[in-house]
């Protein structure tokens, strides 16, 4: 599957559409092109400087889904904790 660069626009439509279908998280890995969506909130590995669940077979659990996007910098690796979607599109709608 050939992942294409989305724009902020894009990327707060497919937000949107994961979140209707159960994904309630957003983050970034560290120096990594793509924001990842969990449908459970995840954990920050530091040894391995990614996101991931905490226990992947726990029932209702949502294959993370990645999205290529580089222009939307205020999700990012050093946060402390992942991104509510549901945060992040009211605040992009107040801002824009």
């Amino acid at each position: 599957m050939k992942h294409w660069t989305k724009s902020r626009t894009e990327v707060i439509e497919i937000l949107k559409e994961l979140q209707e279908d159960g994904y309630t998280h957003v983050v970034r890995d560290k120096d990594k092109p793509f924001l990842i969506c969990f449908s459970q909130k995840p954990k920050r590995y530091r040894d391995t400087e990614m996101w991931g669940y905490v226990n992947p077979d726990e029932s209702g659990v949502l294959m993370a889904h990645p999205i290529k996007n580089e222009d939307i910098t205020e999700i990012q690796y050093n946060n402390r904790s992942a991104t509510l979607i549901s945060d992040f599109i009211d605040s992009d709608n107040f801002t824009n």
